[in-house]
């Protein structure tokens, strides 16, 4: 018995598993091409936000420490005003001498900022709060000006009242109730400055500086591992729920996170405050 090989049916097999094959392979090749594509460009959109928010927050911080300083030279020069209405020599005489309210620089706050798809639960949340933060703070130092305008018009006011006084008041008496009410209003408003500094200013200051901190941690070239091992929970081992929850997304992993980068936080606002101290004394 003999077999014959038919070749051209071998062909025709090759050619149908070709045609059916080619098609296949190219739609699979097209869709792992297509989502490497978009993994590779949500990495370099996830960058450009974290270039962003550098810069963001880096026109901020200069912004808020250039307001601190405007805040305390004008709250300086309140308190010496004071000092000068209460001891003013020439008892006869309305003290209606007064400062001129500095142009405070407005700080910078992108608004794009907030909608930054950063991946990450902590730097979100920061910017969120840094952005809140600058705009309080923007009507707060807008406030203050229309607040002092108010303590000006309260002092010509009381001078023009006392001026009519019967001739029997003593002229001394009327001047001394003037000057201690002034240098009392710009006294009490000197304090709030100051406290507003302290309370405000500082804490704004901080907050901006962590959100730079970890911001500047995320771009580095192991910012996935970093973001990973400060607020990733998979792959991870856990004992118990509370431990989970330390890193899962809520203010205790932002309190645990505040922690970590405290040290950093630290000697970054210490190199802030020495170049301030330094640029003070040279415009001296």
């Amino acid at each position: 018995m003999t077999f014959s090989f038919d070749s051209t049916f071998i062909d025709k097999w090759q050619t149908l598993i070709g045609s059916a094959l080619g098609p296949f392979l190219a739609v699979i090749l097209s869709v792992i091409g297509f989502r490497i594509k978009s993994v590779l460009e949500k990495r370099e959109e996830k960058k450009e936000y974290l270039r962003r928010v550098e810069v963001g927050i880096t026109s901020s911080l200069n912004d808020i420490y250039t307001v601190r300083e405007q805040l305390q030279w004008f709250s300086n020069r309140l308190h010496k005003l004071a000092a000068e209405t209460k001891s003013h020599k020439n008892t006869r005489e309305f003290f209606l001498s007064t400062v001129n309210f500095p142009a405070i620089r407005e700080i910078y706050n992108d608004p794009d900022m907030m909608a930054f798809k950063v991946k990450s639960y902590y730097l979100h949340n920061k910017i969120l709060f840094a952005s809140a933060g600058i705009k309080q703070t923007n009507e707060t130092t807008h406030n203050l000006k229309n607040d002092f305008d108010s303590i000006l018009r309260q002092n010509e006011l009381l001078v023009a009242l006392l001026s009519r006084k019967p001739p029997s008041e003593s002229a001394d008496n009327i001047t001394k109730i003037q000057r201690e009410t002034y240098s009392e209003n710009l006294e009490n408003f000197a304090k709030a400055i100051d406290e507003y500094i302290t309370q405000g200013i500082q804490l704004g200051i901080r907050a901006l500086t962590q959100t730079k901190i970890y911001n500047d941690l995320l771009r580095k070239k192991w910012g996935w591992f970093a973001l990973w091992r400060q607020e990733g929970t998979s792959l991870k081992y856990f004992k118990n729920k509370e431990n989970h929850q330390k890193f899962s997304r809520n203010l205790d992993s932002m309190d645990r996170i505040d922690a970590f980068i405290e040290v950093e936080v630290q000697a970054l606002a210490a190199k802030a405050e020495a170049r301030k101290n330094k640029i003070s004394i040279a415009n001296k």
